[in-house]
This record gives C-alpha cells, sequence and structure tokens, in this order.
C-alpha cells in the first residue's frame, strides 16, 4: 500500500504527543465488480477502559436490482493504549518529506486493486491528514519493496481487522438470492458521512455520502411468477413456479407459455413450449410446477395451456 500524501497545513512540532483520537477513512477498490469499491470509516478514541472503535462499513450497490446499496455499523472496544495499538509510531511526528516520498514513488505504475487510506490524527489539538495508497504489488507481492510508513499503515489495518472483523469487501461479488435492504443505523458517524463530513477525507469523487442516502431508500420490490391464465379448464392447485435465481442475476423476464395434456388421475403430462424468443432459464423451473398440479375431472384427457409471466419488478431492467 502506498502512502498518497499529506497535504494539510499541519506544522510539524519536535516530539509531538501521540494523538488523542483517529480517523481513517479507507477505499477498497478492485478491478472487477460491480461494486468496485468499498469503503470504510474507522473512529479511534480513547476511554477509560482503552480505545473504542466504531467502524462503519459503506458499500454501493452491486447489481442495482438485487444488491442494494448497504451501511453497516460495528463498535468494539480494545483494552491497550494507543501507542501500543500504533506500534509506538506517531502519526503526528512522522516528516512531511517521508511522506511525499512515497507518494511519488510509483507515479507510473499500472494498479488494478488495492487500497486508499487517508488518516486523520489529532496532534495537539490540531487535526493532520497522511494520505495513504497500498498497491496490489505491497498486498500480493512476495517481497515487495513497500515504503516504511505505507507497511506501518498496513499492520495497523490488520491489527484493526483483527478485532472488528472483515470488511464488505470480503463477501461473495454475486449474490443470487432475494434483495434484501438493510435499515441504515441511526448514529452519529452515519449523519456525519451523509452529510458530506468525510469528503476531503475519502475524496470528493469517491460519492460516498451518495451512497449512504441510497442506502436508506425504500426496497424495491422482489421478483414475482404470476400464473396469467390456464384455459380451457382451470386447475384445482397451480402453484405458481419458483424465479430461478440464475434468471434473475442474468436480469431474465418474461412471459412462458406451455401446452400440457392432462391423464386419467388429473395430473401434467408432456409439457411443451410455445414462445418464439423462449425463456429457457425459467423453462425447467415451469416444468417442474406444473407436474404438482391437479385438474378436475372435467379437463381429463384434454389439452390445456398456461400462461406465466416472470417479472423481476426492477426499475433498472425496464425500457426508457
Amino acid at each position: 500500500m502506498l502512502l498518497v500524501g499529506c497535504y494539510s497545513s499541519w506544522a510539524q512540532k519536535t516530539n509531538p504527543d501521540m494523538p488523542d483520537s483517529i480517523i481513517i477513512a479507507r477505499d477498497t477498490f478492485w478491478d472487477f465488480g460491480p461494486p468496485f469499491h468499498y469503503y470504510d470509516l474507522i473512529n479511534i478514541t480513547r476511554t477509560a477502559d482503552g480505545l473504542a472503535l466504531d467502524q462503519l462499513l459503506v458499500t454501493p450497490h452491486g447489481d442495482a436490482c438485487f444488491q442494494p446499496a448497504k451501511v453497516e455499523e460495528r463498535r468494539a472496544v480494545l483494552h491497550e493504549g494507543i501507542s501500543d495499538l500504533l506500534g509506538g509510531r506517531n502519526p503526528c511526528a512522522i516528516p512531511e518529506k517521508e511522506l511525499n516520498r512515497e507518494i511519488k514513488r510509483c507515479k507510473k505504475c499500472l494498479v488494478f486493486s488495492g487500497v486508499s487510506v487517508a488518516m486523520q490524527a489529532s496532534c495537539s489539538g490540531e487535526d493532520r491528514q497522511l494520505r495513504k495508497d497500498i498497491l496490489d504489488r505491497d498486498i500480493y507481492g512476495s517481497n515487495p519493496p513497500t515504503p516504511v510508513n505505507t507497511s506501518w499503515t498496513m499492520e495497523l489495518l490488520s491489527k484493526l481487522q483483527d478485532v472488528l472483523g472483515p470488511g464488505s469487501e470480503a463477501e461473495p461479488i454475486f449474490h443470487l438470492g432475494e434483495a434484501s435492504r438493510q435499515s441504515v443505523p441511526d448514529s452519529i458517524l452515519v449523519s456525519s458521512i451523509r452529510d458530506g463530513k468525510y469528503d476531503d477525507l475519502f475524496g470528493k469523487d469517491s460519492g460516498v455520502s451518495n451512497v449512504v442516502v441510497e442506502a436508506g431508500q425504500p426496497p424495491l420490490p422482489p421478483p414475482s411468477v404470476e400464473v396469467v391464465s390456464v384455459e380451457p379448464i382451470a386447475p384445482k392447485s397451480s402453484e405458481p413456479p419458483k424465479y430461478p435465481p440464475i434468471a434473475r442475476a442474468a436480469h431474465v423476464e418474461g412471459l412462458v407459455e406451455a401446452t400440457f395434456d392432462v391423464d386419467s388421475n388429473g395430473r401434467v403430462q408432456n409439457v411443451r413450449f410455445l414462445n418464439e424468443q423462449r425463456i429457457k432459464m425459467a423453462e425447467l423451473s415451469v416444468s417442474d410446477a406444473l407436474v404438482k398440479w391437479t385438474f378436475p375431472p372435467q379437463a381429463f384427457g384434454k389439452t390445456e395451456k398456461a400462461q406465466i409471466r416472470f417479472s423481476l419488478n426492477c426499475p433498472a431492467t425496464q425500457p426508457k
């Protein structure tokens, strides 16, 4: 991970005290997705018991229909001093020249994934920002030439992860289940990010405050399957098919038309599909449902036709 730089007007003092509080804004990014970015903010403050850790995970939507934006909050107490957490290294005492040197180490490097970090430390009553970029080679390289301050930052983040747990980037990329929009925590930290207080830390182009606002919107209706018609004789029982997860993930929806025969026991036989533009991803689910239907005696020996509509109910899939 690479230090991006420090552009604050903080004037370095001789042997400054350890900071009273630290705020870390982290943007973990990948070259595959969506989402491509995962944001989190960690607020570290001294308490009588040690250090209070308050983390906010902000995840942009992936698939707009099934992976809504979300905000999660975690809290923990670390029973040690801030010097122990920081490994004895004082962010208030790191020379500006060291930070700038690490920023410039890889100006023309290709970076496909990594972590952009901004640390804000309360130094003798003034806020100082230390910005860091952690490169993919720092994370995955066998023996990367990672600068000392960047290595220190990586160790700090690793220790915090051991206490707070992994970030939302560790979750599966593809979600095939039903969408579930979580409620946004009602806390000062959430309000601060939503109101743009930490835009300078994350970077104004990150849009992290907009993600928090989006996460608080009402959930979309779930995908639905409707039996539109069954002719000429209605069944006694007709539970609709399930919406196949793979069809939802592929944004497949539409009308499935099928014909079938009804045997002497009122059961479905010989299912056939009629659509010119057949929705093959849904046909197995339709067949599985139809063979469970039952018909009254007047349908015995007849050929029936059913129309079944699969709808995602997602604005992102509607024609404009």
